[in-house]
C-alpha cells in the first residue's frame, strides 16, 4: 500500500506581517475619517469595530508566534520575528487605546491638534503597508529604505504638533479635567505615532543583518 504524504503547510511570516499593516492602516483610515467627523454618540461602535479588528490582529500575532516554536528554519532570526511582531502589536495596540481614550473620558468635542495627529497617523500606516508589503522582497531593500526614512521623517512632524499641543494646552487652558483629559490623549496619540517609527527600525536593523 502506498504511504500518503502529509504535506505541512508553511506559515508565510512576511504575509502575516503584511495582514497586521493592513489592519494598522485600517484602524487608521477609520481614526482619520471620524476626526473630520466627530460624533460621540456613534463612539461606542466605531470602539467596537475597532476592537474586532483589534482581536484579528492578536490571532495573527499568536498564531505566528505559535507557529515560530515548531518552525525548524525561520526565513529571518526567530529573534527578530518576535520584535517585529511585538512591535507591530504595540501600534495596533495604542491606535485601539485612542478610541477607547475618547470614549472613556467622555470627549465631546475634538481640538483641532487631534485632527492633525489623526492625518499624521493615517499617514504613517500607509507608509507602513507600503514598506512592510516591499519588505518581504530584497529587491526592494533600497525602496524600504527610503520608505523607513519617509516615516522616520513624518514621525518627527508628529513630535512637533505634539509638543505645541502640550505647550498650548498648560499655557491656555484654565479648566483642570480638560488638562488632565488632553495630556492623557495628547501622550496616546504620541506614543502611537512613536510606534511606526519603531516598527520602521526594526526593519531597518532586520536588513542590515540579512544583507
Amino acid at each position: 500500500m502506498k504511504k500518503i504524504e502529509i504535506i505541512k503547510e508553511e506559515l508565510d511570516y512576511y504575509e502575516m506581517f503584511i495582514n497586521n499593516s493592513k489592519i494598522a492602516m485600517e484602524i487608521s483610515a477609520i481614526l482619520n475619517e471620524f476626526a473630520e467627523n466627530y460624533e460621540f454618540n456613534k463612539l461606542p461602535q466605531i470602539v467596537a469595530d475597532v476592537h474586532k479588528l483589534e482581536n484579528n490582529a492578536d490571532k495573527n500575532l499568536h498564531e505566528i508566534l505559535n507557529y515560530l516554536i515548531k518552525d525548524f528554519i525561520p526565513p529571518i532570526d526567530r529573534e527578530d520575528i518576535v520584535f517585529l511582531t511585538n512591535r507591530m502589536d504595540d501600534t495596533i495596540d495604542y491606535l485601539d487605546e485612542i478610541f477607547i481614550n475618547l470614549k472613556t473620558l467622555n470627549v465631546k468635542k475634538l481640538r483641532k491638534e487631534f485632527i492633525i495627529f489623526a492625518q499624521i497617523i493615517n499617514k504613517l500606516s500607509i507608509l507602513l503597508n507600503s514598506m512592510i508589503t516591499k519588505f518581504k522582497n530584497k529587491n526592494c531593500y533600497a525602496e524600504v529604505h527610503n520608505l523607513i526614512i519617509e516615516i522616520n521623517e513624518t514621525e518627527e512632524k508628529g513630535d512637533t504638533v505634539f509638543e505645541n499641543a502640550i505647550e498650548d494646552l498648560f499655557t491656555n487652558e484654565t479648566n483642570s479635567v480638560e488638562i488632565i483629559r488632553w495630556n492623557t490623549i495628547y501622550n496616546e496619540l504620541e506614543n502611537c505615532i512613536d510606534s511606526f517609527e519603531n516598527i520602521a527600525n526594526a526593519v531597518d536593523e532586520i536588513i542590515l543583518k540579512n544583507t
